[in-house]
């Protein structure tokens, strides 16, 4: 690495600080980017790339940091501790360490977080730099609390206030006692939470925070309520509620609302309790919180529950558990489950309040399951503590006694010179009680070392009960997933009929709500389909297996689109009214059904909420589908549409499910939205179609990066 002289690291560190002034202005990420590739000395990169990787896109900015990771890294290694540019890269470095213990955290490594925090919190204090220790100690505070360690986290935050105080920051000190106030709460100290938390408010409404005063205003109210004080807790949820709708904040009024017509509910007044809830759903699925319409869903369901107004009670719960399920959400599932078991016990339907009895201790015993998880990770972190300190108590111990000695044998030469008889007495005095103290020494450390083997043993214990399980779950999933493929078209039976086409499969879990199914018609044409199914994960793939056993009976008698559907429906509806409750299940399919006669390039199809595309010399038309599903629908006794088009050479035909559309990510974490699909299909059509399918996964994966895969996705192309 090149060696800055004096003058040029000077330069370099006035061209930071003038950096430093412009980080608040909109940065030009292309021209950073060529300014790194022509900056030649390591302060300036680092200052770039420190840039870069706080101001590029999701995709860029870890490798960015990692960049400035290592270049700061190589730079304190390499440059003396009194060099001028010593201590801004001690800066770069610090602020990088942070950044790749976030995105550990992000990934559920908590284990990695924590080291990376704490290496950050070692060069933070040996920088002096206290507003940069303050950042790591909360860091470091968060992932013990994450990991159920109360006793460090609350060390960590409250070592986090005190800096804080020191140093006079007001936003920081406000954010501590808020981390502090809610561990209090967790740990059921009620007082110290709410002392915590009005200390926070009075300096957020102090500095002018609003968006942080709503935060700690719904946090006492939360207090209040499980103080057993709902008309306290309501004021305070009200005021939260006033600043959320001066903010503009949709999500916080949604909150906001539910709290208080929960709270109204509990007061015995339902008609307040009901408008508010119904608001508070409204703005939800507005914005498509779709764990908050879960919430709101399960709420108004209780406001009925207490009214004894059952089948309203019964509706609402049922919506709620059919979201929870859809998205995944174990807590959710779990309450509804037990509510629903409570409805069905007052209505006399003891099987389906047996059935959702089971449900529910299936969801509790799993939610255990994993804060087990949780608690192996803690003992394995804490083995490791407990290992290192013991090895440092040995070694600390050696090192002393080898000080004492080094002290004794200066004082014996100094006696010898008067009296070397007494010396001789002394020196073997002071060799028995040192063995002594080393025999002491020895005891201990194997008391330490049985202790620690023992947590070892039980740690490992846990973690082959936890691992036998997983695969148990995990084998069981696996083997549903080649039962439900062996129902999808084949790919030999698309080849033969196709020629030249793609299909682009990816299930959100192991199994898949989603398929593709095909099969040859009576009359001799080829019909194909493209379907979504109520659900995803093992609910979604035991549907699917449904749908498609029920279009496979309606293809022996119908061989037109619309007749299949309208039979295949019939078919869904009378296998679903056996799943006992009064009005029969209303699950089923989104699908999109075409019958291609290709000798005579035509195309007939019916489709039910999902459309038919077609690109025609880069020119997209749009075939609209029937707004209602393949099941129960209040237009269930209104047949699906026929529609017929005449092909041309060189059309491409596109199904598809929603799992693209829907699926968020981007710079922003929105929707990837129809637009931009349609977009996408018109940019590669006239690609080949295994390309095209590559590209479409690729934009897929490139959209959705670190998010999770909210839906599965099905996408098929064919060229005629």
């Amino acid at each position: 690495m090149l060696q800055l002289p004096k003058p040029l690291a000077l330069l370099a560190l006035f061209s930071l600080s003038f950096l430093l002034q412009a980080q608040e202005e909109e940065l030009d990420i292309d021209a950073l980017k060529k300014t790194l590739q022509e900056a030649k000395h390591d302060t300036t990169r680092c200052r770039i790339l420190y840039d870069l990787s706080q101001n590029a896109s999701d995709e860029e900015w870890p490798g960015f940091n990692q960049q400035l990771l290592q270049l700061s890294e190589n730079n304190l290694k390499n440059l003396p501790p009194k060099a001028p540019a010593y201590r801004a890269f001690q800066k770069y470095y610090a602020e990088a360490l942070n950044n790749v213990g976030y995105l550990a955290n992000q990934e559920g490594n908590g284990a990695k977080a924590l080291e990376y925090y704490t290496k950050s919190l070692k060069v933070s204090e040996a920088m002096g730099d206290m507003e940069g220790l303050a950042t790591s100690l909360n860091n470091v505070g968060a992932i013990y609390n994450h990991l159920g360690d109360i006793g460090r986290a609350l060390e960590y935050y409250s070592r986090s206030l005190k800096i804080r105080e020191k140093i006079g920051d007001q936003q920081g000190i406000a954010n501590s006692l808020n981390n502090i106030g809610i561990i209090y709460a967790n740990q059921g100290d009620l007082k110290k939470a709410l002392e915590s938390y009005n200390k926070a408010l009075n300096i957020r409404e102090k500095i002018g925070d609003k968006d942080g005063m709503t935060s700690n205003l719904n946090n006492i109210g939360i207090i209040y309520d499980q103080l057993g004080n709902p008309s306290k807790a309501l004021e305070y949820y009200e005021k939260s509620l006033k600043l959320k709708e001066e903010l503009g904040d949709k999500r916080g009024i949604a909150t906001s609302l539910n709290n208080i017509g929960r709270i109204s509910n509990n007061l015995g007044n339902t008609a307040k309790a009901l408008d508010y809830l119904q608001k508070g759903l409204k703005i939800r699925e507005e914005i498509g919180d779709k764990q908050g319409i879960a919430f709101s869903l399960h709420n108004i369901g209780n406001v009925y529950l207490r009214q004894k107004k059952y089948d309203q009670a019964l509706d609402y719960m049922k919506r709620s558990m059919t979201l929870s399920k859809e998205i995944g959400f174990p807590e959710s599932i779990r309450n509804a489950a037990q509510q629903l078991s409570a409805i069905h016990k007052a209505k006399g339907n003891y099987k389906d309040a047996f059935e959702n009895y089971e449900l529910y201790i299936l969801m509790r015993d799993s939610i255990e399951n994993s804060e087990n998880q949780k608690a192996t990770i803690r003992r394995e972190l804490q083995y490791n503590y407990d290992k290192k300190a013991a090895a440092d108590s040995i070694v600390n111990a050696k090192q002393a006694e080898v000080q004492k000695a080094q002290v004794q044998k200066q004082a014996a030469e100094l006696r010898a010179q008067r009296n070397q008889q007494y010396a001789l007495y002394g020196g073997l005095v002071l060799v028995l009680i040192f063995a002594g103290f080393m025999y002491n020494r020895f005891k201990v450390t194997s008391r330490q070392k049985n202790i620690i083997e023992q947590q070892e043993k039980e740690t490992q214990y846990q973690k082959h009960i936890i691992e036998e399980k997983h695969k148990e779950i995990t084998d069981s999933i696996n083997y549903a997933e080649r039962i439900q493929r062996s129902f999808l078209a084949s790919e030999q039976l698309l080849t033969e009929n196709l020629q030249n086409y793609f299909v682009c499969f990816k299930p959100k879990d192991v199994v898949s709500g989603d398929f593709y199914w095909a099969s040859g018609l009576k009359d001799g044409r080829f019909a194909y389909a493209t379907a979504d199914s109520t659900g995803h994960g093992v609910p979604g793939a035991i549907m699917s297996i449904l749908n498609i056993s029920s279009l496979e009976k309606a293809i022996e008698t119908e061989t037109e689109p619309a007749a299949i559907l309208n039979v295949t429906r019939t078919l869904i509806i009378e296998r679903l009214k056996k799943d006992g409750s009064p009005e029969g299940g209303k699950d089923g399919m989104d699908c999109s059904l075409v019958v291609l006669d290709l000798p005579k390039c035509q195309l007939s199809y019916a489709a039910a909420n999902n459309p038919v595309w077609i690109i025609r010399q880069q020119e997209l038309i749009e075939c609209k589908p029937d707004k209602m599903p393949v099941g129960k629908h209040d237009k269930e006794a209104e047949p699906f549409t026929q529609h017929s088009i005449e092909l041309q050479p060189g059309d491409v035909v596109y199904t598809f499910t929603d799992g693209l559309p829907d699926q968020f990510g981007g710079p922003k974490g929105k929707k990837f939205m129809y637009k931009q699909f349609k977009e996408l299909l018109l940019s590669i059509s006239h690609f080949p179609m295994p390309e095209q399918r590559e590209k479409i996964l690729e934009s897929f994966n490139t959209w959705k990066a670190n998010t999770e895969q909210v839906d599965d996705m099905c996408v098929i192309g064919v060229r005629i």
